[in-house]
């Protein structure tokens, strides 16, 4: 009986001492892998020109399409998404049409 517990008592150990172990392995690894996106950003001109190329491209089509936007559009978008960026782009845009 003393033997079961003691070896019960083993599992336990190991098993709490695998979970702690694979836990470090998946953090070391997304440490890794972060240093490794990181560095490849820093150091690769070409995919840092694609990304910010990418990036204003999404922002032009947005404003675009805020532009296109009546008002009764803009503020249901607003509403729907939660985000009030959507009316204060709108706001702007009509200012800017009118010359202020």
């Amino acid at each position: 009986m003393n033997s079961l517990r003691f070896f019960l008592r083993l599992l336990m150990v190991v098993s709490r001492m695998n979970k702690a172990l694979t836990a470090a392995a998946v953090g070391l690894g997304a440490i890794a892998i972060g240093c490794a996106i990181g560095y490849k950003l820093a150091t690769d001109e070409d995919l840092r020109s694609y990304i910010v190329r990418n990036m204003q491209d999404a922002f032009n089509i947005s404003k675009r399409k805020v532009s296109g936007m009546t008002e009764d559009v803009a503020m249901r978008t607003a509403r729907m998404t939660r985000n009030p960026k959507i009316n204060q782009d709108w706001v702007e845009n009509q200012w800017g049409a009118i010359g202020f």
